[in-house]
């Protein structure tokens, strides 16, 4: 029975129902997998290491090599090519139970069937992929590594207060997912991180967030540290409470186009090819903004509003302004949900004494 590299921290809620909450900093079987897997596509092109890669990677993408005729790696190639890429793979996987019977644990988003095409070709690639780990035996090749990968993530677990993270999470949106999965990827690239969430059987949110490998590394795998790697948890995490509140209203996103003009371009290259994708992680990064300025200080917040600005997120400051009058106003806003409508409102005034004519004219264009 293979053993499961996981720091778990039980919080208890005091939101809502109290029911407990658990966060895991682990390395999970089924998302190697899928890592394998699209070594052997074209998103390897695109999403793979700086040079050869970490030892373990290596010896993943050598082992698929010999399975490279397999329908799960032509299904795999397949979706790349139709957009079915950078966190669609990941949270499709996030969705399903553990190797080797690889069961829908969670019913497939709406937003996961969109990016595939359909149900039935999420189903097909789930199943062609727990035929290829059987007919590979490929949890035997991950036991094989267990020890290495086990004393990789160890530097990492050693700290890292997910638990910490969790209640400022809670506190600052005003509800709580029913769980927290935090998984690290040694064989997906380069740095940084994806978020997804599922729905449990009892209508509860479960929210995942996937650590990219640095990169770089042809030894262990590398990931962030300490403040880095909790602010990157803080950002995927994030996610599952930043983009449904913004998504309730996705008239009043749409009608912000002009703010999404002056950096469509910038935008586009870093996977952000909405005004919808731009305002959630634009409010994300302002929220990581209020994190740091929370859990490490002014000059940590400071950084992070300086690191997104000079990647074309020029509202930074504005949205941080915004939600420094949510966090003082929690009488009026309990949750980040209904503080959201006056978000909207502040950037529609902003949008009315800043937006160029030209930012107008390309609204007026793309609707």
């Amino acid at each position: 029975m293979r053993k499961a590299f996981v720091i778990t921290v039980l919080v208890l809620l005091l939101i809502g129902c109290q029911s407990p909450v658990w966060a895991a900093l682990r390395i999970s079987p089924e998302m190697e997998l899928l890592a394998g897997v699209l070594s052997q596509t074209s998103w390897i092109t695109d999403r793979g290491p700086r040079g050869i890669g970490n030892q373990y990677f290596r010896a993943l993408q050598e082992f698929f090599a010999d399975y490279k005729g397999h329908k799960a790696v032509a299904l795999a190639e397949e979706l790349t090519k139709k957009g079915f890429a950078y966190d669609a793979p990941p949270a499709f996987i996030c969705h399903l139970g553990p190797l080797p019977d690889l069961e829908l644990a969670y019913e497939y988003s709406d937003y996961l069937v969109g990016r595939a095409g359909g149900r039935d070709k999420l189903e097909e690639f789930r199943l062609a992929l727990r035929d290829l780990a059987q007919v590979s035996n490929f949890l035997d090749l991950y036991a094989q590594w267990e020890p290495y990968l086990e004393s990789s993530l160890a530097p990492y677990q050693e700290g890292f207060r997910a638990d910490l993270l969790i209640e400022w999470l809670q506190e600052f949106f005003g509800w709580s997912a029913a769980e927290f999965h935090l998984i690290m990827a040694p064989s997906m690239f380069p740095s940084g991180g994806y978020g997804a969430q599922a729905t449990d059987k009892d209508g509860g949110t479960v929210v995942f967030q996937v650590i990219r490998e640095n990169g770089t590394s042809t030894l262990h795998p590398e990931f962030p540290t300490s403040a880095d790697l909790e602010l990157l948890t803080i950002h995927e995490l994030g996610h599952s409470f930043v983009n449904p509140s913004l998504g309730e209203y996705p008239q009043r996103a749409k009608s912000l186009k002009p703010l999404y003009y002056p950096v469509r371009e910038i935008m586009r290259q870093q996977a952000y090819p909405t005004v919808q994708i731009f305002l959630n992680e634009q409010v994300l990064r302002a929220v990581e903004v209020m994190a740091a300025r929370d859990l490490y200080g002014d000059d940590a917040a400071a950084q992070e509003i300086t690191y997104n600005e000079q990647r074309g997120f020029y509202l930074q400051r504005f949205v941080v302004k915004q939600l420094e009058y949510y966090q003082t106003n929690r009488d009026i806003y309990p949750t980040f949900k209904e503080f959201v409508p006056y978000l909207y409102d502040q950037l529609e005034r902003y949008q009315k004494e800043n937006a160029t004519w030209q930012a107008r004219l390309f609204s007026v264009f793309l609707r």
